[in-house]
């Protein structure tokens, strides 16, 4: 699993992602739920057993590499990397009689930050889909940001330390 781009292109001009205070995390913070959902909807519930992150000079993790593990002893690597030139978002799963399936997820998207508009409606679809009973609330979102956190500690510095900021009426009493 790969997602890779270039976050000051997506950021633009407001740099809030480059931001620790204000994000709470850099690539494994905002890709690693997505790319965990996908490995999760291949593989079921996983675990993490390794993870290498890479920050820059201010503590914000740019590119992170997280191998998973499930309980059947499949594996999958999910690469992140808020610095690569570009964007890439594929998936590639080698079955167990060696056949290999790859897969575009920005295929038929042509304009920057196309595949977007089209993963917001699948979400809204979603969403709209639960509350209507139509479809029950699963894969839970729970389990990718728990392997967010595993990731983070398995990395050893832990999740970025992000100062408390009082809210308005904390400041005021």
């Amino acid at each position: 699993m790969r997602y890779e781009e270039t976050i000051e292109e997506h950021a633009g001009r407001d740099r809030w992602y480059l931001d620790p205070e204000r994000c709470g995390g850099g690539c494994l913070a905002d890709n690693g739920p997505n790319a965990f959902d996908l490995v999760r909807l291949f593989l079921g519930d996983v675990r993490v057993t390794g993870a290498t992150v890479r920050r820059d000079a201010r503590g914000v993790d740019r590119q992170a590499r997280v191998l998973l593990r499930a309980p059947s002893g499949a594996e999958a690597r999910v690469v992140l990397d808020w610095s690569r030139p570009g964007e890439r978002k594929t998936v590639e799963v080698r079955l167990a009689d060696g056949t290999v399936d790859r897969a575009d997820m920005l295929a038929g998207h042509r304009e920057f930050k196309g595949s977007l508009w089209h993963e917001y409606v699948g979400v809204l679809r979603d969403f709209t889909d639960v509350l209507a009973g139509r479809r029950a609330n699963e894969p839970d979102g729970l389990a990718a940001l728990e392997l967010v956190a595993a990731a983070y500690a398995h990395e050893g510095a832990g999740r970025p330390r992000i100062r408390h900021r009082p809210r308005q009426e904390e400041r005021h009493a």
